[in-house]
């Protein structure tokens, strides 16, 4: 397993983003391609929902603008603030609506009530479930899941498949990687990576639904051109092989490689952005995923 972020020194990233820009833009209207009826039109939500909420006893800042078909949900790494993804929020809200959130003790949001708790990625899904219904924010969803936050975005898949319409799987870790320790650490919380990994059901089994896997041409660097996370190069390769297999999890999937680092909405926002475009697309048309020369263009490639 590339051991990236096993604590949370490792987890912090190299630099300090911006703070999250609060924009209330339009976005491709691509209802009609879903042909959904007029009463889901009506109830799915728009414009802007910033604000801390309470639900299943803890309080998480969520902050969701933008409108369209789906709803993209963004799981951050481990001890990732949305902050973290200021490069690219303008360019996802463009696209749909687009729900960023903070789990306890990170960013705005206030941290947990009982500070021995050990948290795992399954709660954690659990308690964005909780939070999307007490903010009102229904879905249909896209997942999109960082690093440790894709354990958390698998998890969350396991629990909501019927609201789920496409995953985009960023670098992700691997529920079958063995090597990643018993804990890891966030807001001053162990997480429990056994139980993180399982509460994925080992994939989770998507079907046909549209799997994006985007992974970094420098996983071990954490930014291009950077510092490395100081690894061997068999742990590098055990962490590409498993970007690799994440392809299978569904039968309309594709694997974009960025020019990038680990912290890929960093180092190479614009082909993030345009993975984002093309899942939602995908979802909107229900046709499959395919690799284009677009890519090459932004100094990535698709298989």
């Amino acid at each position: 397993m590339l051991h990236l972020i096993r604590d949370t020194r490792r987890a912090k990233f190299a630099f300090s983003a911006a703070v999250l820009l609060v924009l209330s833009v339009s976005s491709v209207s691509l209802t009609t391609a879903l042909g959904e009826p007029a009463s889901a039109k009506s109830t799915r939500p728009t414009g802007v929902n910033i604000r801390v909420v309470k639900a299943a006893g803890v309080q998480q800042w969520i902050d969701c603008q933008g409108s369209g078909p789906v709803t993209l949900l963004v799981i951050t790494g481990l001890a990732s603030p949305t902050s973290d993804w200021s490069s690219v929020a303008p360019g996802f809200r463009q696209l749909t609506r687009t729900c960023f959130y903070d789990r306890p003790g990170l960013g705005a949001s206030p941290p947990r009530p009982n500070t021995k708790q050990v948290v795992d990625g399954g709660l954690y899904a659990r308690e964005l479930k909780s939070l999307l219904r007490a903010a009102g924010e229904p879905g249909p969803y896209v997942v999109l899941g960082h690093s440790f936050g894709g354990l958390v975005a698998r998890a969350f898949v396991v629990g909501n498949m019927s609201a789920v319409r496409g995953v985009l799987l960023a670098e992700s870790v691997d529920p079958a990687d063995r090597t990643t320790g018993t804990y890891w650490h966030e807001a001053g919380h162990r997480v429990n990576m056994a139980i993180s990994q399982s509460a994925t059901d080992g994939g989770p089994k998507l079907g046909h639904r549209p799997l994006l896997v985007l992974s970094a041409s420098h996983p071990e660097e954490d930014h291009l051109g950077g510092p490395t996370y100081g690894l061997p190069a068999s742990a590098i390769d055990q962490w590409i092989r498993e970007q690799h297999a994440d392809v299978r999890l569904s039968s309309n999937a594709i694997q974009v490689i960025a020019t990038s680092g680990h912290v890929l909405q960093q180092d190479a926002p614009e082909t993030v952005v345009e993975t984002v475009r093309l899942l939602v697309h995908a979802v909107a048309r229900g046709g499959r995923l395919t690799c284009s020369s677009t890519w090459t263009s932004l100094a990535a490639t698709c298989r």
